[in-house]
């Protein structure tokens, strides 16, 4: 892949409806009221669409203004950035500022065995109160003996706690993720940090191969969340038993071994959410209204709430937190209990993204066009109890739609969008409330 290609890449995945930036006219770019939120986008009016003056560029401050966009890594308040050439750098952040981190930055290659091909990555990576995490990118452009794969992302973590000690490297495969935080690893190695020697743990026989001649990308998975909730299990999930389009949409949690086929101990989950704590392993089960949140007691399983309807169509979830996106009602998935929302209307909406104290919210929903052809996005930032009036925004270039929100602290969260009004300068920016 041809450096300009990789550049074409990066401004696709940082930002969504460029084209749409043009003198169109649009609707409610101001930022719109209650009501003509409940409308949606298809109102018009005779105000034309100004980057510069709109009510979001107003509202949100610019943290990578040179385009950086940051992600965040295993360290509290140690952000990274990296691009397709391989270079990463590390920042910290303190007092709503990013500053080149002071933490010593050492590199390690490694050798990642994939589809029959190897794959040599050179991960950077900082190391700070026993913590380890490193970054890699591979592209075809630094290996011409690979084949299969054009790109991965790669990276290094210490094992939970359940792994044993030392280290994962963990690899996603798909372009579109780059910009992502919430990546789904689709290979796990064990990684020898000293030597960088990196071994598959699962063995990959009878692993079927996808249209493109590499391995199913859906046989052994881990993300950042389903490491966080492990509590001392050695699991992970797997969609090898389902169809190839339903990665991540139906798993079965497995244990971790070099078994021809490993111990299931819990079938048929829907989505990727999933806790395992003193208590026992918590996940949702599709039935035949809707689906189910499940708790499993390593003995038996207990249905702790029932939900109707369609998961992935009716209902936006972060984390623990679960929501209809008709009723407003806001399920606490650990503890059963419920808060009704108020005075929003994310009918329709892709996204949600819930501060970690559970206090604030952010509804998203990808551009749609307009009746005069204008791309036109939705975010609606409100707090969990109303207690604050919510902000609404209707415009084109709000959010990239490729990258997520990113929670700072319980006041401020963190997005890619447009810098300017062409779209061709991207970078993170600070919503705080």
């Amino acid at each position: 892949m041809k450096e300009k290609t990789l550049k074409i890449i990066a401004i696709v995945l940082a930002v969504t409806t460029v084209a749409s930036v043009a003198a169109f006219i649009l609707t409610n770019n101001k930022g719109i009221s209650r009501s003509e939120a409940v409308a949606g986008a298809n109102q018009t009016s005779d105000t034309v669409y100004s980057f510069d003056a709109s009510a979001y560029t107003g509202a949100v401050s610019v943290k990578g203004a040179n385009g950086e966009i940051y992600l965040p890594s295993d360290i509290a308040n140690v952000y990274f950035t990296a691009d397709l050439s391989g270079n990463v750098k590390f920042f910290d952040y303190a007092n709503g500022a990013f500053d080149a981190s002071a933490l010593p930055v050492k590199q390690v290659k490694a050798n990642l065995a994939a589809t029959y091909e190897t794959i040599p990555v050179t991960v950077n990576y900082i190391e700070k109160d026993g913590k380890t995490f490193g970054i890699g990118v591979f592209t075809s452009d630094m290996s011409a003996s690979v084949k299969v794969y054009s790109y991965a992302f790669v990276k290094l973590t210490n094992k939970p706690s359940g792994y044993g000690a030392g280290h994962l490297l963990l690899a996603d495969f798909e372009k579109e993720n780059f910009y992502n935080a919430d990546k789904t690893y689709s290979e796990i190695y064990n990684f020898d940090l000293a030597s960088g020697k990196a071994s598959t743990y699962v063995s990959n026989n009878t692993r079927l191969i996808d249209k493109n001649g590499a391995f199913r990308a859906d046989w052994t998975m881990l993300t950042d969340d389903f490491i966080a909730n492990l509590g001392g299990a050695k699991y992970f999930f797997s969609s090898r038993y389902y169809t190839a389009d339903e990665k991540g949409t139906r798993a079965d949690i497995m244990v971790l071994s070099n078994a021809y086929r490993p111990e299931i101990v819990a079938e048929d989950i829907l989505g990727t959410w999933f806790v395992n704590d003193a208590n026992g392993m918590h996940y949702l089960r599709k039935t035949d209204k809707g689906f189910n949140n499940v708790h499993n007691n390593k003995t038996a399983e207990t249905v702790l709430t029932e939900f109707e309807g369609d998961y992935f169509a009716d209902y936006l979830q972060d984390g623990k937190w679960l929501i209809n996106k008709k009723s407003l009602v806001m399920t606490d998935l650990m503890t059963g209990t419920t808060k009704t929302l108020s005075g929003i209307n994310i009918i329709g909406f892709d996204y949600m993204s819930v501060s970690p104290d559970g206090t604030k919210i952010v509804f998203a929903k990808n551009g749609v066009k307009n009746e005069n052809g204008a791309t036109v996005q939705q975010a609606v930032y409100c707090t969990a109890d109303g207690s604050a009036e919510p902000a609404f925004y209707n415009e084109p270039l709000l959010f990239s739609e490729s990258s997520g929100f990113i929670w700072l602290d319980n006041a401020n969260v963190m997005s890619v969008r447009a810098l300017d009004g062409t779209g061709s300068k991207v970078g993170s920016v600070v919503y705080s409330f």
